[in-house]
């Protein structure tokens, strides 16, 4: 059996951060939550993530400065953006191949089709 593949969620809303968690390990995913850019880039580097999902508006830094800082550490990686905003300039500037804009309140089930559309099944 493969390692779980594991993915970073990073919201300041421990909310969502629980509820996407718990939804995405129900489905076989290893997951590491955090509310911290910082902790999030930390965590990456130490051991790396196969996939994020993060919020976009976040008061250190919002979910595309975080997004480009991962694909720094993992070129490529797979990232959906969560937010209240989709009509963001933010979001039509970073239109990326492995990238996904969801809207708040998100349908778990989209992020994860997105997810293992771009990684293939947890258990793959």
């Amino acid at each position: 059996m493969k390692d779980k593949r594991r993915i970073l969620v990073v919201d300041d809303d421990p909310a969502v951060t629980e509820m996407m968690a718990r939804a995405l390990v129900r489905r076989g995913y290893q997951v590491v939550a955090t509310d911290s850019a910082d902790e999030a880039l930390a965590g990456c580097a130490a051991q790396p993530c196969d996939a994020a999902v993060l919020d976009l508006v976040m008061p250190e830094c919002d979910g595309i400065d975080l997004a480009r800082a991962l694909r720094a550490q993992a070129p490529g990686m797979p990232i959906a953006i969560l937010t209240g905003y989709v009509h963001s300039p933010l979001l039509v500037e970073n239109e990326r191949p492995r990238l996904a804009v969801f809207k708040k309140p998100v349908v778990i089930q989209d992020v994860v089709d997105f997810l293992s559309g771009e990684l293939g099944q947890p258990d793959e």
